[in-house]
């Protein structure tokens, strides 16, 4: 049997569908040797670790999808396709889809035309059918996905994501300074990621905490205007920007606590990720944080910078809470890993073949 993956997500997937794509892949190559990444010519494949690599068609994007994808697949016996980033052939049957959120039918803002209506058909057409394989990344997932399209819960499979691919922190970092208190968090642009309410938060902070936020990964450029609007001295922020796994290994192995804010997620890798390094998590009381980190971080209403900023003052007065929620990070987040998150892809897909 082959297992064939769509390697369209190397050239417009981002964050943490990218990521998901990219380790799965990975991990099932490694874990067994009937898997080939079928990608476009102007796919970038230099962070492909150990994949059998096949260059399929010219074109790229939609039509690379939907029609030399699939003509490809046929003329070399139709085999199994893993569609891992939210879009699949609408003409093809033989396929596994990861449907990771329905966030095309609750921020449209956030997508273009074209993507907004390639998922629609996608999902309606090569998703939904009968004899299709429909897999997203969380429980809370699957009753959206369920509700949403009309579809049964119990046809839609569910295996979570892995959170240790990170590795070892860089060698050779700054000692972290021990007079700040420091909260780190991920500077993305989106309303659903509502990365302003961190900024607003510290607005509801005492003016002498030791407090500063450092904003990590692709920042939404008006962060630091927005901050300025808001009056908040320059010195609470840092503004790190894009780092290395290595690099946010090390940010998170130091952090007084990671702050996830958002209103909606199909997952949430980011938090585990943090919690596997011991850092202390701060999430907002949606119903993915609440079924992946349980009772492993402190919850605030994502509409209330103010409960934020509560929280972050309740951290910083008492290190013994802090040190509590290191241990809980660090015990949730083994649930989590790579290794099991294969495990039961291997399952699904043995299972297909009986």
């Amino acid at each position: 049997m082959t297992i064939a993956v769509n390697g369209r997500f190397l050239i417009d997937s981002f964050g943490g569908v990218r990521r998901f794509a990219t380790e799965l892949t990975e991990h099932l190559a490694h874990s067994r040797d009937d898997v080939v990444l079928l990608v476009p010519a102007s796919a970038d494949t230099s962070g492909i670790d150990g994949v059998r690599i096949e260059t399929v068609g010219r074109s790229a994007g939609p039509v690379w999808e939907q029609l030399e994808l699939p003509r490809w697949l046929r003329r070399h016996g139709s085999p199994v396709l893993l569609n891992l980033a939210n879009i699949a052939p609408m003409s093809y049957r033989n396929q596994f889809t990861v449907l990771h959120d329905i966030a095309p039918t609750i921020r449209p803002q956030d997508f273009t035309v074209l993507f907004r209506v390639q998922w629609h058909l996608a999902v309606r057409f090569g998703m939904l059918r009968r004899g299709q394989r429909l897999v997203t990344v969380s429980h809370a997932s699957q009753r959206e996905i369920a509700e949403r399209f009309r579809v049964s819960a119990d046809s839609i499979d569910v295996v979570y994501e892995g959170a240790d691919s990170l590795g070892s922190p860089e060698a050779g970092r700054p000692a972290a300074d021990d007079s700040e208190i420091r909260f780190v968090a991920f500077g993305r642009h989106g309303a659903a990621k509502n990365t302003r309410a961190v900024i607003d938060a510290l607005g509801h902070v005492d003016d002498d905490a030791p407090i500063v936020v450092e904003f990590v990964g692709r920042l939404d450029p008006d962060l630091e205007p927005y901050a300025a609007e808001k009056g908040i001295p320059p010195q609470r922020i840092r503004w790190r920007g894009p780092v290395s796994d290595s690099e946010l290994a090390g940010v998170f192995a130091d952090a007084d606590g990671f702050v996830w804010p958002s209103f909606h997620e199909g997952f949430g890798l980011p938090p585990l990720e943090a919690q596997s390094y011991g850092a202390p998590v701060l999430a907002s009381d949606i119903p993915i944080n609440r079924e992946i980190l349980q009772d492993s971080a402190l919850y605030f209403p994502a509409a209330e910078p103010a409960a934020l900023g509560g929280l972050m003052m309740e951290l910083v007065r008492d290190p013994a809470r802090r040190a509590d929620l290191r241990e809980r990070s660090r015990r949730n987040a083994e649930r989590f890993t790579w290794a099991a998150t294969t495990t039961a892809w291997n399952a699904l897909l043995d299972e297909n073949r009986r």
